[in-house]
């Protein structure tokens, strides 16, 4: 059996940082401009899997950041009310992707924990948020469901000034975001 180092390896090409894969191109802005951290491209791996977008390609997570045994599925959103379905797909799409992959490389997916983060702005004032139907859990609840059926280990959706102080607290290394 091979281990996670086969993956980062085979997928080197695709390494980057938050700063890249938390970009909305619909709107010009990073939700994360931190250069110091690696990460995994994972939408870029998936254009590349399938390079014909007229064709049938599945929908995926933006990045893969992982430390030790801890595989982080992470989606970044800057919508006022992001769709729960596209959310969704992402989630079930991209970790099929995720499974295939490791099954190619001999990887025990069992031997790792996967948790799906969506990472969302918090350009909102706090009063304001619940109308974004993240902050009151919506999504979070609607996605509990993919780990209550073992598809992933843990789902999180917190704010970017959350997940930094939460990247801090479990990795031990400082992300600057915005």
């Amino acid at each position: 059996m091979a281990d996670i180092s086969e993956f980062i390896k085979k997928y080197s090409e695709y390494k980057t940082t938050f700063k890249v894969t938390s970009y909305d191109d619909n709107n010009g802005v990073h939700l994360c401009s931190d250069e110091t951290q690696e990460n995994i491209n994972f939408d870029a791996i998936i254009e590349s899997k399938y390079p014909e977008s007229h064709d049938y390609r599945p929908k995926s997570f933006d990045s893969i950041y992982i430390n030790n045994d801890d595989v982080y599925c992470i989606e970044f959103k800057n919508e006022k009310k992001p769709d729960k379905k596209n959310i969704e797909d992402k989630l079930i799409d991209g970790k099929q992707e995720l499974d295939k992959m490791f099954i190619s490389l001999n990887i025990q997916k069992n031997n790792y924990k996967f948790i799906f983060c969506v990472v969302y702005n918090k350009s909102a004032p706090i009063s304001e948020r619940y109308k974004r139907g993240i902050q009151n859990y919506t999504i979070e609840m609607y996605l509990k469901k993919h780990q209550e059926n073992n598809l992933v280990d843990d789902i999180i959706t917190e704010d970017v000034n959350f997940f930094t102080k939460q990247f801090r607290k479990k990795i031990g290394n400082d992300l600057k975001c915005e």
